[in-house]
């Protein structure tokens, strides 16, 4: 296989999980940045910042793996391209999730500005 193709449906791979993850959570995740964030447009830049990194993480850590991959199989390479790519989709909605979190009331305490 040619390892243009390769790279290119590499980094289609990694663009199209990332969208579907974007497709699932960015209804939710706008009704909770308008919840708590200040205005519509801190909400607005907020919504916009996460969609970046859970694009480009994904995109980042396949282009990382495929300069040490070298298997002769193209299978090979498209599966460590997936596991890159869940990686990265997998430290994006950590580090999101771990932020939010912070804002979250639970019984007795107050919200925290961080």
């Amino acid at each position: 296989m040619n390892a243009y193709f390769l790279l290119f449906a590499e980094l289609a791979a990694s663009a199209g999980l990332s969208l579907a993850v974007l497709w699932a959570l960015s209804r939710p995740l706008v009704n909770v940045l308008r919840l708590m964030c200040p205005d519509e447009q801190a909400a607005a830049f907020w919504l916009s910042y996460t969609r970046v990194m859970l694009t480009i993480t994904p995109l980042l850590f396949v282009l990382i793996v495929s300069i040490f991959s070298r298997f002769d199989d193209p299978l090979g390479d498209m599966r460590l391209a997936f596991i890159a790519t869940l990686a990265g989709l997998l430290l994006g909605l950590w580090s999101i999730g771990r932020r939010l979190n912070h804002f979250i009331v639970k019984d007795g305490q107050k919200a925290r500005a961080s």
